[in-house]
């Protein structure tokens, strides 16, 4: 069946099991970029039903000007270029590689700390790990004060003063950790 190529004329296709449109010529043109139809896909005019498949319709080349052609002596094949496998070629890129000496890492960082001497960016390695004297007030206050609670509960010589001396020991180093490295961090 000849379709005409007239932008006026509207289009039915099938898509899946349903006839879908009408759509015009450009309507066609965005199915077929966006996927929906292939050159076997069947049209036919609005409100025809004659349906025949893009491919054998008139502008089968508009809408997929890939499609070949099919060959007087084979319809519905088109030729296959044939291919052989032929063997892999490889450079030896190791042979062609100049020769070099030894690499000495040690040597590679002997020259790197030579170089932040001279550029003045030398730390010493003494004042890389001071210790803050945030940490130093935090060890004096968990050691000093579980001291007293855990002494003030064994002091009393009761078996429920001493439970709860370390209980209390526990909250103590809890709410102890929390206050200098939790909330203090944060100011």
């Amino acid at each position: 069946m000849k379709l005409p190529e007239d932008t006026r004329h509207r289009y039915q296709a099938i898509i899946g099991t349903q006839v879908a449109g009408p759509y015009t010529l450009e309507g066609l043109e965005s199915l077929v970029y966006l996927g929906k139809i292939t050159p076997d896909t069947l049209i036919s005019i609005e409100g025809r039903y004659e349906f025949t498949s893009i491919r054998s319709s008139a502008f089968a080349q508009r809408l997929f000007p890939r499609l070949e052609e099919p060959n007087a002596h084979d319809a519905g094949r088109t030729d296959r270029q044939r291919f052989e496998m032929a063997e892999a070629k490889f450079e030896k890129v190791a042979d062609q590689a100049p020769p070099t000496g030894k690499i000495d890492v040690l040597d590679i960082l002997d020259d790197i700390r030579q170089q932040e001497i001279a550029s003045g960016l030398d730390y010493n390695f003494n004042t890389r790990f001071k210790i803050s004297k945030r940490s130093i007030d935090f060890w004096i206050m968990l050691i000093l004060g579980n001291v007293v609670i855990v002494g003030g509960g064994i002091a009393m010589q009761n078996t429920g003063s001493i439970v709860f001396g370390f209980a209390g020991s526990g909250l103590y180093t809890f709410g102890l950790l929390w206050s200098m490295y939790g909330v203090m961090d944060r100011y």
